[in-house]
């Protein structure tokens, strides 16, 4: 008899959560398309209502703070906020240039909330390592050197995808992608430090080579869920986190569609003063810009040629990237590249 009821109570505890989930849906729904109309009040009393059925994600606490600002309700847009900053997915900079939150800036609350993300920004970045780990390391297949795709017909079909087939990739696909976005394709015996290994098949201002690509697996065959650094020196994969971070990984991206079937993705970084040192501004306003396109689009190329899927993605939280990859402290986030099967 107790199991029946429990089970009952469990059927309407899911019911009901299923019920508040959409209710809380519909009611963020109307309040964003208020607050767009400018009928910041009506926004914000939805936003307070859906708020009560849930606790409010982080965008639409931010939203709710936007909309209380607009209505002159600092009290209630700084409570909201100080939620919403808590992640690190809300970042400094917006705050700064929202024109929504424009009535707070004279409020001292605002440069005390501004204060404490600096400092949480500093403690994440003391947080991270100087350098890269040195294992446990996974030697990757060889690349191949040839394929039934052509590049003229690499380069006509190929398109940014963001659905895929929930179905994992091979070790194999995940090697042969790596190399191409970055993979060393003549080596150069006693080269010099910045080389690192020798030339790629990704062209790079003066050779400096400063981007770094991080593997994050979620469904590959012979490769265990987790982060890894991609050392194309070696052509190897060190493992930095082994657990199953995908979740944490796809919120620091907003939570985006391709997130949703992907079954690894490529993360691009940039040690900028690997440029600067030699190109000045220069290379920090155009070379490693540069050179992560020529890289990017190797990897669409070479997706298509592989039946794999991609879209280079942009939006996402840097400080919540940097922290769930574990780059180091002088790499600065610059793309995502789901990957999943067409």
């Amino acid at each position: 008899m107790m199991k029946k009821v429990v089970s009952v109570l469990v059927l309407v505890s899911c019911f009901s959560t299923a019920v508040f989930a959409q209710e809380y849906d519909q009611l963020v729904m109307e309040a964003s398309n208020n607050l767009l109309a400018s009928d910041y009040q009506v926004a914000l009393e939805l936003y307070q209502q859906a708020f009560q059925t849930e606790g409010g994600n982080t965008f639409d606490l931010y939203n709710a703070a936007c909309a209380a600002a607009l209505c002159e309700n600092s009290d209630l847009a700084f409570i909201y906020l100080e939620i919403a900053v808590n992640s690190n997915l809300i970042e400094k900079q917006w705050l700064e240039k929202d024109d929504d939150l424009v009535n707070l800036h004279s409020d001292s609350r605002w440069y005390t909330l501004l204060a404490a993300m600096d400092s949480r920004v500093d403690s994440l970045l003391a947080s991270l390592p100087e350098d890269h780990p040195e294992g446990p390391v996974v030697v990757l297949p060889q690349p191949r050197l040839s394929s039934d795709v052509s590049v003229e017909e690499a380069m006509q079909n190929r398109r940014s995808i963001r659905c895929y087939e929930d179905s994992p990739l091979t070790i194999v696909e995940v090697s042969q992608l790596l190399w191409s976005a970055y993979g060393v394709n003549y080596p150069v015996e006693n080269a010099p430090d910045f080389l690192r290994g020798g030339l790629r098949t990704a062209p790079s201002a003066g050779a400096l080579y400063p981007l770094e690509l991080y593997l994050v697996a979620r469904n590959v065959t012979d490769l265990d869920p987790g982060i890894y650094w991609y050392k194309s020196e070696t052509h190897e994969l060190v493992r930095i986190a082994g657990e199953d971070c995908w979740e944490e990984f796809s919120n620091a991206g907003f939570d985006q569609l391709h997130f949703e079937t992907a079954a690894a993705a490529i993360v691009y970084s940039g040690i900028f003063e690997r440029c600067t040192e030699k190109y000045g501004d220069r290379g920090r306003e155009r070379y490693v810009c540069m050179d992560l396109g020529h890289s990017a689009e190797n990897v669409y190329l070479q997706a298509y040629a592989l039946n794999i899927g991609t879209c280079a993605i942009g939006a996402f939280s840097d400080p919540a990237l940097k922290q769930v990859i574990r780059m180091t402290r002088t790499e600065v986030p610059l793309y995502i590249m789901p990957l999943g099967k067409v």
